[in-house]
């Protein structure tokens, strides 16, 4: 990929920071040299990882299948590719004091109403390396499990947070699990909590198809950048210490809109070629946008449009019951499964 001029730019003069999402080797190799300061994994980008750099991991992948099976020959896969990656980016980890530098990991997509099987297998992703992060669904049971690996001082990243609720939902329960880190005399670990806009563009897209509506898609894509902003100033003003992690964005201006704001965003190649193409046409600027106002007009013409936004927009639109039925966080787990998990367990 060409050097990306537009994300150096904002990692060198801004206080937003950036990952990459995807586990291929060259991709996070050059987003590094462009100021990434970590990389995303799920299932899917795990699966990709380990069937495409095959002369990296085709030994090892042997391996794990004539002895393992099942959920432990996939965390196996995990124990392959994240210590392989963490440690491409441990001296962003060792000069940030562990603020920044991590790969992240995530749990089984089915486990997401289990507590219990959650918390385990945490637990074993977080000693894959000093410095991975631990991706939990923001589901009703993956509140409960954030705050319990945050009083053990594990660091982890909420992911499948489609909407406002979730996002102060993991928030709070970070809180009040680093406090009782506190009180246990432990280290306080960083978390990143994952905003998944582009996972809850394509829910309103599909809804917009299924109900017949005609919402425009720079509409649903301005709409995106609202909630972002809105969760952002939600957390500044609660004063919460997760970090919001924007994700999956599905176009350029989804990322330079939220330039300067003390974000950790996770970028898929795929977008970070798209910055550069906008750069290279100028029309994303070389500025901090976080302060500039949504388009208020497109947001009330989604919100008019599309009533499952608004649960998502307003932060009491859903309640704790409500996460998991959601119908972005069905769609998104259901992704996660069956194109990563699910092929891993058929690797």
């Amino acid at each position: 990929m060409a050097k990306n001029l537009y994300l150096s730019w904002m990692a060198a003069n801004t206080d937003t920071r950036w990952c990459n999402d995807s586990a291929l080797r060259n991709d996070f190799l050059s987003a590094r040299d462009d100021g990434a300061v970590g990389c995303t994994t799920n299932p899917p980008l795990s699966f990709e990882a380990l069937t495409t750099n095959t002369d990296r991991y085709g030994g090892k992948v042997k391996a794990v299948q004539a002895k393992f099976s099942g959920r432990e020959k996939v965390l196996e896969y995990f124990r392959i590719l994240v210590p392989d990656i963490a440690g491409e980016f441990y001296p962003v980890y060792e000069k940030s004091g562990g603020k920044t530098g991590y790969v992240r990991s995530q749990v089984e997509p089915r486990l997401a109403g289990d507590a219990e099987a959650m918390l385990a297998m945490g637990k074993t992703i977080s000693t894959f390396a000093e410095n991975v992060m631990v991706k939990i669904p923001g589901s009703k049971a993956g509140v409960w499990v954030l705050e319990e690996l945050a009083a053990l001082g594990i660091p982890t990243t909420a992911t499948v947070c489609v909407s406002i609720p979730q996002m102060i939902a993991v928030a709070e329960a970070y809180e009040r699990g680093a406090e009782r880190a506190k009180k246990a005399g432990l280290k306080l670990a960083p978390t990143t909590s994952a905003l998944v806009q582009g996972r809850l563009q394509d829910f309103l897209v599909a809804e917009n198809e299924k109900t017949g509506n005609k919402v425009a898609l720079a509409d649903l894509e301005a709409a995106m950048t609202a909630v972002l902003k809105r969760c952002y100033k939600i957390f500044k003003d609660r004063g919460y210490r997760a970090v919001i992690m924007p994700a999956a964005f599905r176009c350029a201006s989804q990322v330079s809109e939220l330039a300067g704001g003390v974000f950790e965003m996770t970028i898929h190649p795929k977008i970070q070629q798209l910055l550069i193409d906008a750069d290279a046409a100028g029309t994303v600027k070389h500025e901090k946008r976080i302060d500039a106002p949504v388009d208020e007009d497109a947001v009330e013409r989604v919100l008019k449009g599309l009533p499952e936004f608004r649960r998502a927009y307003e932060p009491e639109g859903l309640k704790p019951d409500e996460f998991d039925s959601y119908g972005a966080t069905v769609m998104t787990l259901d992704g996660f499964d069956k194109t990563g998990w699910q092929k891993l367990l058929a690797l």
